[in-house]
C-alpha cells in the first residue's frame, strides 16, 4: 500500500488523533491478502497494534514471541531491548508512563512473508515532564502534554510461528524541540489521564 504522495511533516490536529489509525489502514489490506503466511504475519500486526493503542498490556506481550526478540532504532536515542524479557519492562514502562497513545500516520505498508514494513508520521503524546530527561528537550510547561511528530520507518520481523520477533525503527533525525507541539489542555484525549495501569 503507499497513499501515492509524500505526507509533510506537521503535527496532526487532535480531532484526527487516532490510536487505531494503523490497524484501520493494515485490516484494509488484509482484505486484499490471499497468501496464507502474509496474513498470518499482517494479523499479527493488527492484534500488537491494537493491543499497544489500547494499552493492553497482556495482550501486547502475547503477540511477542518468547524465542527471539531483536530491536534497533537508528537516528534515536533510546536503548533497544533484546530479549522478551527486556521487552515485558519495555513495554510495561511504556503503558506506565502513557507513552502508548501514538497515531502512525501510514504512508507506505510493505507485507512480506517474515515481515511488515510501514511508513509514515509517528505523532505520539507525551507528557512535558519527560522531554528534558529523556530528549534533552528544554520546554516552557512541564505540565503540559506535547505531541512528538517524526517521520519513521518501522520494519516488523516475525519468527516462524508468526509472531513478532523484532521492531527495527528509522527516523529521520535526532530529536529536537521543534519536533513537539504542545496540546491545548481541553483537546488532550481522557485516555491520557485514565493509565490502564496505574488508575
Amino acid at each position: 500500500m503507499y497513499i501515492g504522495r509524500i505526507l509533510e511533516k506537521r503535527p496532526i490536529p487532535m480531532k484526527d488523533f487516532d490510536t487505531m489509525a494503523v490497524v484501520k489502514v493494515a485490516q484494509k489490506e488484509l482484505e486484499q491478502i490471499q497468501e496464507p503466511q502474509r496474513r498470518r504475519i499482517l494479523e499479527n500486526f493488527i492484534e500488537h497494534a491494537e493491543a499497544e493503542a489500547s494499552g493492553k498490556y497482556e495482550a501486547l506481550m502475547a503477540s511477542c514471541s518468547r524465542k527471539s526478540q531483536v530491536y534497533a532504532t537508528h537516528g534515536s536515542e533510546f536503548t533497544a531491548p533484546q530479549s522478551y524479557e527486556e521487552l515485558e519492562q519495555h513495554y510495561h514502562g511504556l503503558i506506565a508512563m502513557n507513552l502508548y497513545l501514538i497515531h502512525f500516520e501510514a504512508e507506505k505498508l510493505v507485507v512480506g512473508d517474515d515481515a511488515v514494513v510501514i511508513e509514515g508520521l509517528v505523532h505520539q503524546l507525551y507528557p512535558g515532564n519527560l522531554l528534558e530527561p529523556v530528549f534533552g528537550v528544554s520546554i516552557e510547561d512541564p505540565d503540559g502534554v506535547y505531541m512528538l511528530t517524526k517521520r519513521t520507518l518501522v520494519t516488523f520481523v516475525f519468527d516462524e510461528d508468526g509472531k513478532g520477533a523484532g521492531e527495527h525503527a528509522w527516523t529521520d533525525s535526532p530529536t529536537t524541540a521543534d519536533d513537539f507541539t504542545r496540546i491545548a489542555p481541553d483537546q488532550v484525549p481522557a485516555a491520557f489521564y485514565a493509565n490502564p495501569l496505574t488508575a
